[in-house]
């Protein structure tokens, strides 16, 4: 029997679970079975729930070894074509399996398989809905920081193999260090559709060490720039002026990373990058958008700059 989808949800144990799993499986959804499997790492037993009888859901436990390791158990036994990981503070919407299986037809070789996301707020309200739409063959775009949220996304599950899993030790941007890897050997495909809401606001509460975010997004793109072919696949992916500039943005963030770590020659490699991709990019010198996207610390519609727009309204 193919499995079309394998949910996975690594799980402390927050009251929140339960919304995530019943949005999984109220999923009106008859072209193809799916599983639910809950890693369960909060190091103590899950209360008794009614979805625990399920014939979907499959119970791991993984004793407090941290989201990755409980990612990658989960997709260890996960029989799915396609992966799709979401936090237990998270939950999908009605149609999101549809969404995804119309979008698998129309796109059977896309690696990494996205669409819109809702933040919602601590009182039920929509903070931002929001959707990159990259698509494609488009590593500029990942590396240098569209985003293509977890919670709205599937991944083939021969890539997700390919590229070895979560990384456990990049941690508090491991998602978007997965899609970068992913998006180095294959291409996305987007969906319009808004398929799943993410959870923000006051009373949000997270295990993420955010304080070491930088720090792991730097040592992410240092192990992918030194892939073979990259700097080529970046520059060829990189279609406009703004884009171009992120390339450039990515190699002088890693010039002054690695200098920070003495690592000099290595420095000098991606200042070299980035010249390079700066003399490739003469077209586009005399825009705006250039030199803007070398300066902006986020792409537009990521989440810190969602993040960063709805603090301004607040405050």
């Amino acid at each position: 029997m193919i499995i079309f989808c394998s949910v996975i949800i690594p799980t402390i144990g927050r009251p929140s679970l339960a919304r995530a799993v019943q949005s999984v499986l109220e999923q009106v959804f008859d072209e193809a079975p799916f599983e639910l499997i809950v890693v369960n790492d909060s190091g103590a037993p899950l209360p008794e729930a009614p979805w625990q009888e399920s014939e979907r859901v499959t119970i791991l436990h993984t004793n407090r070894r941290e989201r990755s390791f409980a990612r990658n158990c989960g997709a260890a036994v996960g029989r799915g074509k396609y992966f799709y990981f979401l936090d237990d503070d998270d939950w999908l919407l009605p149609g999101a399996l549809s969404a995804f299986w119309q979008l698998a037809r129309e796109a059977p070789a896309a690696a990494w398989l996205h669409g819109g996301v809702r933040v919602m707020g601590a009182d039920g309200r929509i903070l931002a809905e929001c959707n990159s739409g990259v698509q494609g063959s488009c590593l500029a775009q990942i590396m240098g920081g569209a985003w293509a949220p977890i919670q709205s996304s599937i991944v083939r599950a021969e890539d997700f193999n390919r590229v070895g899993g979560y990384n456990p030790f990049i941690r508090g941007t491991e998602d978007q260090d997965l899609c970068r890897r992913i998006a180095v050997h294959g291409a996305l495909a987007n969906t319009p559709a808004v398929v799943a809401c993410l959870f923000r606001g006051d009373n949000w509460r997270t295990s993420t060490n955010y304080g070491r975010a930088a720090e792991d997004t730097r040592r992410s793109r240092d192990q992918v720039v030194e892939q073979p072919g990259v700097f080529k696949q970046l520059l060829a992916s990189a279609q406009t002026g703004y884009w171009r500039g992120r390339v450039v943005h990515v190699y002088v963030g890693l010039a002054r990373w690695r200098l920070r770590r003495r690592r000099p020659l290595a420095s000098a490699s991606a200042l070299l990058h980035g010249a390079t991709a700066m003399l490739f990019s003469l077209p586009h010198l005399f825009e705006r958008t250039f030199w803007q996207a070398i300066r902006d610390d986020h792409v537009p519609g990521s989440l810190h700059h969602i993040q960063a727009a709805w603090e301004r309204e607040d405050g």
